[in-house]
Order: C-alpha cells, then sequence, then structure tokens
C-alpha cells in the first residue's frame, strides 16, 4: 500500500527495547519478515548504535510501527537502537536523529510539534520509544518551536 506524501504528517520515534551492542538493522528486519510476517522491516528509518542511517521501507510505503490512531498511513517511523528506559542514546545517535528529523520535517512538511514518541500517540500503550529518548523528544520540540 503506499503513501501519497501529502499523507505523512508525522514522524514516529521508537526504540528497539533490546540492547545497544546486540541490535542491529539486519537481525529487527529478519524479526520482521521471518516471526511477525511482514513484507520488510516495519520502519521507514533506523538508527544503529553508531549513529549510522539505515533506510527501512520507503517513505511512499505504509510503515508497521504503529497502528495506534491510524499512524502507521500517515506517518513516517523512526527506529533508535537501545533500550531507552534503561540507558541514554549515545552522541552519535541524537546526532543522526537530529539531523534526520529536521531533514524529514522540511521534506515533508511537518510542524515539529508532530514529532512523537510511539507511546505518545493516542490509543498507544507502550513505554516507547523509554523514558531517556522521550524527554530528548521534549527537548527537541521546544527547541525548534
Amino acid at each position: 500500500m503506499e503513501l501519497d506524501s501529502a499523507q505523512i504528517r508525522f514522524l514516529i520515534v521508537h526504540h528497539t527495547a533490546t540492547a545497544r551492542i546486540a541490535t542491529d538493522f539486519e537481525s529487527v528486519k529478519k524479526y520482521h519478515v521471518v516471526v511477525r510476517g511482514w513484507d520488510d522491516i516495519g520502519y521507514h528509518y533506523f538508527i544503529g548504535a553508531d549513529g549510522y542511517v539505515q533506510k527501512g521501507r520507503a517513505d511512499d510505503v505504509v510503515g508497521a510501527h504503529c497502528r495506534a490512531d491510524g499512524m502507521n498511513q500517515r506517518s513516517l517511523g523512526i527506529c533508535v537502537v537501545g533500550h531507552f528506559d534503561f540507558e541514554a542514546a549515545g552522541m552519535e545517535q541524537l546526532t543522526s536523529l537530529t539531523l534526520l528529523l529536521r531533514a524529514l520535517l522540511l521534506r515533508h512538511q511537518i510542524p515539529v510539534e508532530n514529532v512523537l514518541g510511539h507511546g505518545e500517540v493516542v490509543g498507544s500503550e507502550t513505554s516507547c520509544p523509554g523514558e531517556a529518548l522521550l524527554r530528548w523528544l521534549h527537548f527537541f520540540r521546544k527547541e525548534r518551536l
């Protein structure tokens, strides 16, 4: 199913809820495809432990990252490796996340208040993207307003 660029109104930030050193793009993609039965990794962007950004689904493909409030059909999903209820994101990860969010906000003309942590989505019952990354997102939104 395709997404029109005009439909993309939100950026949803996630964490893998796994140890940073034990998780990479290919392992998450394999889990999504083999175990969950999806066509591809559920996210549009994936930020590794070293801050390296990998492209998941194309921006014009509906995600599989947040069913709550119909977000798969109107957002791009960005996943950062780590469990941010128990650790802070690395500086390289935060730098990459900042640059990626800024680029996507401009490209898709999304207001900064529409950058949400997964758990901030109406109807979502999760601590994702973890307390530490959620605090960082609050700061990011304030600085961009």
